[in-house]
């Protein structure tokens, strides 16, 4: 293995491990719940063994057909975005959905306790 090869091969996988542990430790912290740090955590061990095994990346770039190893590496962290961004879609509608909610029964609220006290005023 050349020398450079051996760098940017512990770089990548220092890299995988530094992200591994900096999900972990946001979620020690309770910055990010375990529902949402799954895809992290997946993505982060999909790249160190990525790093670790990169004759692995040659055989499923062939298996899929991907003329070049890098090609499928994006391929693979492009897949990994989306998915981040469909869960992130996810979240985003069901906070909506309680937003619109907790509007409406605050606006019903509002209108009781309006009535309350025009019924207080009228006595």
């Amino acid at each position: 293995m050349k020398p450079m090869e051996l760098v940017l091969r512990c770089g990548l996988i220092f890299g995988s491990i530094g992200l591994l542990l900096f999900i972990i430790y946001l979620m020690k912290k309770g910055k990010l719940e375990v529902k949402y740090s799954i895809i992290w955590l997946t993505f982060s061990i999909v790249m160190i063994i990525f790093s670790c095994f990169p004759y692995l990346v040659l055989i499923l770039s062939d298996i899929s057909r991907v003329i070049n190893p890098v090609n499928f590496i994006f391929l693979t962290q492009i897949i990994f975005i989306l998915l981040i961004l469909l869960s992130v879609s996810a979240v985003i509608s069901g906070f909506s959905k309680k937003i619109k909610q907790l509007a409406q029964a605050n606006a019903i609220l509002e209108k009781r306790v309006r009535e309350l006290e025009q019924s207080i005023n009228n006595k």
